[in-house]
Formats: C-alpha cells, structure tokens, sequence
C-alpha cells in the first residue's frame, strides 16, 4: 500500500472519530473507529469499528446507517480529496479483544528482573 493511500486512511479513521464525538457525543460513548480502508481508486472507503459493549453492536449498525450521509458530508467538509467516497461501515471486535488481552495480561504472575 503506498504512503499517501496509509495518510488517508489515517486521516479518515481520525476525522470519523472526531465527527462521532463532536456531534454525537450520546449516542457514540461505547462505539469507536479502529482502521479505515480507502479503495486504490478513492471510491469507497471501509471503516471499522468496534463498540464496547457487545450489545450495542445492534444500535451502532442502525446509527450508521442511518447518519451515513451527514458523516460523509462532513468528512468532505473537512478533508481535502477530489472525490468522496462513499462509505462502508464494518463492525469488528477490536476492543473486546484488546480488553480480553488485557485480563490475560493481569492473571499472569509478575516476574521478577
């Protein structure tokens, strides 16, 4: 993958996050932007993310289906790309996960240096 294309999906990942807690701040406690996949072409970009409780994987499918226009039309605000692609939302377990590690972590016995 080339650099610019890693640039984008950085920026991307990072601009969704702040249009999520910037406007909807209630609603989007528990859910977060892990990775964002933009096309070779710039037309469709995939963004992950993941929620906290698993319960609320329901909810944040329906929230962005739902606000999928509003968040694209402030992404074009705000980045400066000659097409905007069009967005596709993938849910993944990349918190969960990362809690888990983090309990496993802890049972483990300190080891002395």
């Amino acid at each position: 993958m080339s650099l610019r294309l890693n640039r984008v999906n950085e920026a991307i990942e990072h601009e969704v996050n702040r249009i999520l807690r910037t406007y909807f701040r209630e609603e989007m406690v528990c859910i977060t932007a892990v990775g964002a996949l933009v096309s070779p072409d710039f037309k469709w970009v995939q963004i992950k993310f993941s929620v906290i409780d698993g319960n609320a994987s329901r909810h944040a499918i329906k929230f962005f289906s739902k606000h999928k226009n509003f968040i694209k039309q402030k992404l074009c605000e705000k980045m400066q790309l000659r097409h905007v692609p069009e967005l596709k939302f993938e849910i993944t377990n990349a918190i969960a996960h990362g809690n888990r590690m983090i309990d496993l972590l802890d049972t483990l016995p300190e080891m002395e240096i």
